[in-house]
């Protein structure tokens, strides 16, 4: 099961206009623990920043599944709950999971999680999307298998 960790990181950049300043974004990170989140996405920005990088915070994130698109412009983040039926007890529980969907509008990533969540044997319903303020997602293996780094 991946663990993800949310990474906010301070750095300095050139704007449009040429001049220096402050950028403060959002990354999420698959790692083991807070240790490992941090120095992955050192070495992670190092490829693609020049100067001094700050990770100011870190955070446990807990996305229970991640739908990445190439032509995804923005993450956009979901709550997604079914009811599960407990034959035992005979009692209905309602399950709820964070999902996280590159898209382009709020429609496009509704429509994303809905395609990839239909084939459930129970009803869905997401409850909300919104925009999150991840400008990537770094999981610790790709699809093909062989770790990102």
């Amino acid at each position: 099961m991946q663990t993800w960790f949310t990474c906010k990181v301070k750095y300095q950049k050139i704007d449009d206009h040429g001049k220096m300043s402050r950028a403060s974004e959002t990354y999420l990170v698959d790692a083991i623990n807070f240790t490992e989140a941090e120095r992955r996405i050192f070495e992670i920005l190092e490829k693609y920043v020049s100067g001094d990088i700050e990770v100011v915070g870190i955070s446990r994130t807990n996305f229970t599944e991640i739908f990445n698109y190439d032509d995804g412009q923005y993450w956009y983040k979901s709550k997604v709950g079914w009811s599960i039926f407990d034959e035992n007890s005979s009692k209905e529980t309602k399950v709820s999971n964070q999902m996280l969907v590159a898209a382009n509008s709020v429609k496009e990533a509704y429509d994303r999680i809905s395609e990839n969540l239909e084939t459930m044997l129970v009803p869905i319903e997401i409850s909300s999307v919104s925009i999150s303020s991840i400008l990537d997602v770094f999981p610790l293996f790709t699809e093909e298998g062989s770790d990102e780094d």
